[in-house]
C-alpha cells in the first residue's frame, strides 16, 4: 500500500502539472498566437491528425496545408506554438505563405499584409468571455476530478475499488480540457496516448468492482485481460474516432450493465444506496454532456459569427456532466449520506420535468406569437414574441412545480410524512397486540426511514426497566446505542428509544430528526395503552385459570385449594 499512496501523489503532481501546463498554453494562444495570426488576415484549424489547416479571408471557403513561411519549410505537423513563433519571427511587412490546396495538393502562393488591426471593444470582450467560460468551467471540471481523487485516497486508502477510481479520475482530468488543447496543440504525443490507455483500463475494472471488489457476474473477471486491447484501442490516433467512440462507451456501458443484476440481489441496505448514488451521478452527468453535444452542430464555424450564450451553454454543460459523475461515485465510495439518495433522485427528476415543461412551452409559445405577430401586424418581431413567451413560461413555472413536487411528495413521501402515517396506525396496534409487537413493529418503521445500526426499546415496569424489542444489539448497554430517547406522553415517561448512529455513520438529518419527534409521542402513548390492556387481559387470564383449577380439585374430590 504505501507503494500504490506514493504512486498516487507522482501521478496527482504530474495532472496538477497538466492542468497547469493546458491553461498556461490557452492563454498564449489565445492572446499570443491567434493576434499575430489574424494580423495577416489568415485563420487556422487544428485537425483530427494534429497537421494545422490554413484559412485565408481572402478565399474564405478553401483550406490549405502550409509548406513554407517566406520561403523557409516548415514541417508539416507544425505545432501551434512554433506557428505563432515563425509568423511573428518572419522580417518585413509581408509574408509569403507556401500552400498546398487540402483537397487537390494544387500549390498555392499567398502574399499577406501584416497590419495591425485596431482593437474592436465589442470582439475583445465577446472573445475574453467565450475564453473565459471554456478555461473557467474546464477548469472546474479538472478541480472535481482532483478533489474526488484526493478525497477517495485519503478517506479510503484500503479499498482498492476506490484507489482504481482515484487513479482514472486523475489521467480523465489530465486528458480533458484545458489539458487536451496542449495535446492536441502538439500532435497527440505518446504521453497522451499512455494516460487515456491508462485510466480507461483503470475505469473499466473500476466499474465491474463496484461497490465491494468482487466481480458480479464471475466472467466478468475476465476484463482484467480484455480491457487491455481495449483501452489502447479507443486510444490510437490512427482509427477512427466514431469507431472508436462505439467501442469505448459500448465498454463502459456494458460493463455497466452488470450492476443491474447486483442491484436486484442485493437487499435494501448500504450497497443498494451506493449503487444509487453512483447511477445517479452516471445519469446526470451523461445527460449533461449528452446535451452539450446535441447543441455542438448548432455552433457556426466561422468563431467571428458564434453565439456567445450558447457556446457558454456547450462548454458549461459538458464541464458539469464530467465533474458531476465522479461526485457520485464520491459520495457512494466514502458513504457520505447515502440514505438521501432516494430524495436527491426524486426531487432531481422532478426539477429537470419542470425545467422540460417551462421550456417547451415557451419554445412553442415564442413561435406561435411570432406567427400570430406578423399576421395581425404585417411584420415579425422577434422582441416581442420572446417576451410574451417568457411571460406565458414565468406563470406556468410556479403551478407546475407545485404539482410535480406534490405528486413526488404523495408517491413516495417523506420521513415526516410517512412517520404520521405510522403514528396513526399505531393507535389501533395498541388495542390488540402485546407491547412487544407494538415496540418490534415500531423498530421496523424507524429502521425504514431512519437507517439506524442498532435500536432497542425499553419499557418501564412497577419493579425494573425491561428490554421489549431490539435489532442489531441484544443488550441496553452495547456501546452501539449512543442516543437515548424518552417515550413520554401527556401522562409522564413510559420508556427509552435506544439508537445507534446511522448506517452510513452520517448524522440523522432535519428530516429524521422532526420525524422522531412526530413519532414519540404516538409511540408512548401506544406502548402504555398496550401495557395495560395486556396487563388487564394477563390478570383475567390468571383469575380464569386459578377458578378453572379449583372447580377440577372440587370435581375430583380433593382438599379444597388454599384462596389466592
Amino acid at each position: 500500500m504505501p507503494f500504490l499512496r506514493l504512486a498516487w501523489f507522482l501521478c496527482f503532481l504530474l495532472s496538477v502539472a497538466a492542468i497547469a501546463l493546458g491553461t498556461v498554453h490557452a492563454l498564449r494562444e489565445t492572446y499570443e498566437v491567434r493576434p499575430v495570426v489574424a494580423d495577416l488576415a489568415i485563420d487556422y484549424d487544428l485537425e483530427n491528425d494534429g497537421r494545422i489547416s490554413i484559412k485565408a479571408e481572402s478565399r474564405p471557403h478553401f483550406k490549405y496545408w502550409l509548406r513554407a513561411i517566406d520561403g523557409r519549410a516548415v514541417d508539416p505537423y507544425l505545432h501551434i506554438p512554433e506557428l505563432g513563433r515563425l509568423l511573428k519571427a518572419a522580417p518585413g511587412p509581408i509574408v509569403t505563405l507556401d500552400l498546398s490546396d487540402e483537397e487537390t495538393g494544387q500549390p498555392v502562393k499567398l502574399q499577406e499584409r501584416r497590419v495591425a488591426r485596431p482593437v474592436d471593444p465589442r470582439a475583445s470582450r465577446s472573445r475574453d468571455l467565450r475564453f473565459g467560460a471554456r478555461i473557467m468551467s474546464g477548469l472546474l471540471a479538472c478541480s472535481v476530478l482532483l478533489s474526488c481523487s484526493f478525497l477517495l485516497a485519503r478517506r479510503r486508502p484500503s479499498d482498492p475499488v476506490a484507489l482504481l477510481f482515484a487513479f482514472a479520475f486523475l489521467g480523465l482530468a489530465s486528458t480533458i480540457d484545458p489539458p487536451l488543447s496542449m495535446w492536441m496543440a502538439y500532435g497527440w504525443p505518446p504521453p497522451y496516448d499512455i494516460i487515456s490507455s491508462l485510466w480507461f483500463y483503470a475505469l473499466l475494472i473500476a466499474f465491474a468492482l463496484f461497490p465491494d471488489g468482487i466481480f458480479v457476474p464471475k466472467s466478468y473477471r475476465w476484463l482484467l485481460a480484455l480491457a487491455i486491447p481495449l483501452a489502447i484501442f479507443v486510444s490510437l490516433q490512427d482509427v477512427d474516432g466514431s469507431l472508436q467512440a462505439f467501442v469505448a462507451f459500448g465498454s463502459v456501458f456494458a460493463v455497466l450493465g452488470a450492476q443491474i443484476p447486483r442491484y436486484r440481489r442485493l437487499r435494501s441496505g448500504i450497497e443498494r444506496q451506493q449503487i444509487k448514488w453512483a447511477a445517479f451521478g452516471f445519469a446526470a452527468g451523461f445527460l449533461l454532456v449528452g446535451a452539450a453535444f446535441v447543441l455542438l452542430p448548432f455552433l457556426p464555424d466561422d468563431a467571428n459569427q458564434q453565439n456567445i450564450v450558447l457556446n457558454m451553454a456547450v462548454v458549461l454543460l459538458f464541464s458539469l456532466g464530467m465533474a458531476v459523475v465522479p461526485l457520485g461515485l464520491l459520495v457512494a465510495l466514502t458513504r457520505f449520506r447515502l440514505w438521501e439518495a432516494d430524495s436527491v433522485i426524486t426531487r432531481s427528476a422532478a426539477y429537470a420535468v419542470v425545467t422540460l415543461v417551462v421550456g417547451v412551452v415557451w419554445a412553442v409559445s415564442s413561435d406561435l406569437l411570432k406567427m400570430l405577430i406578423e399576421e395581425v401586424i404585417g411584420r415579425e418581431s422577434e422582441a416581442g414574441a420572446t417576451t410574451a413567451g417568457a411571460v406565458i413560461a414565468a406563470g406556468i413555472f410556479s403551478p407546475t412545480q407545485s404539482f410535480v413536487l406534490g405528486w413526488t411528495r404523495k408517491r413516495f413521501g417523506d420521513p415526516l410524512e410517512r412517520m404520521r402515517s405510522a403514528s396513526l396506525r399505531m393507535k389501533k396496534w395498541a388495542l390488540t397486540e402485546t407491547p412487544a409487537e407494538v415496540a418490534t413493529r415500531a423498530l421496523g418503521i424507524i429502521d425504514e426511514l431512519m437507517h439506524p445500526s442498532a435500536s432497542a426499546i425499553v419499557l418501564d415496569t412497577p419493579l425494573s426497566r425491561e428490554l421489549i424489542a431490539a435489532r442489531d444489539v441484544s443488550s441496553v448497554d452495547d456501546p452501539e446505542l449512543i442516543e437515548k430517547l424518552a417515550l413520554t406522553d401527556e401522562e409522564g415517561p413510559v420508556g427509552t428509544l435506544l439508537l445507534g448512529r446511522r448506517s452510513d455513520r452520517n448524522r440523522y438529518n432535519r428530516q429524521q430528526l422532526e420525524a422522531i419527534d412526530e413519532l414519540i409521542p404516538s409511540l408512548a402513548e401506544a406502548l402504555r395503552i398496550a401495557r395495560s390492556h395486556h396487563g388487564g387481559e394477563s390478570m383475567m387470564q390468571q383469575r380464569l385459570d386459578e377458578m378453572a383449577a379449583r372447580l377440577a380439585q372440587l370435581e375430583g374430590g380433593g382438599a379444597k385449594p388454599e384462596p389466592a
